[in-house]
This record gives structure tokens, sequence and C-alpha cells, in this order.
């Protein structure tokens, strides 16, 4: 099939509207009828400041976290437009892809 790959990346402490962005973002999807994701937490990364945002020892909030979601265009889009009108802060990846499900009823 074809698709996209949408990740969303923000520092694990950044939130929106009372709660942490990729956890918003992720019941934005669900109420979409958005049901797979993958959530990870990065070890290091560097935002659009120059800041370079990590998991250590005095801070463990400022740890980078991904969002990642495998969906048709228009998927894609109602997501994507969703969290662009919300005002939400957060950086998204969109990228073309083939993807497969195996052994699915």
């Amino acid at each position: 099939m074809k698709g996209f790959e949408i990740i969303f990346i923000a520092p694990e402490a950044h939130r929106h509207e009372g709660e942490p962005v990729l956890d918003w973002i992720a019941d934005v999807a669900g109420k979409l009828g958005i049901k797979r994701m993958t959530q990870r937490a990065d070890a290091q990364g560097t935002g659009i400041s120059g800041h370079t945002h990590s998991a250590h020892f005095f801070e463990q909030a400022d740890r980078p976290e991904e969002l990642m979601f495998v969906l048709d265009g228009g998927e894609a889009d109602k997501l994507i437009r969703e969290v662009e009108n919300s005002g939400a802060e957060v950086f998204c990846i969109r990228r073309t892809m083939e993807y497969w499900q195996f052994g699915a009823d």
C-alpha cells in the first residue's frame, strides 16, 4: 500500500491545552478514528532554537519524543490540518512510503 509516515517531535515536557503535546496529538488522532501509532523516546535532539534537548540526571522532562503514524493520504491530511489549526507548537515530518500488513485477518 502507498501512504505517508507522519512523525511529530517535541520535548517530553512540551504541552498543549494542559497536557503533553504528543499525548494531545494521540488523542486527536483517536477522535479522527486513527488507531495505530508508535511513540518513542529519543536520546537527544536539537530544536529550531539550537537548544539541545536530552534526558539527563537533573532534567528528565527535556527528553525528545516522537509520535509516528502510517496513514493514507486522507488520514494524513486530516491529522496534520487538525494539529496545524490548533496552534500547537510541534515539529512534523511527512514522507511518502509504501507499507504492508502481514498476517492480519
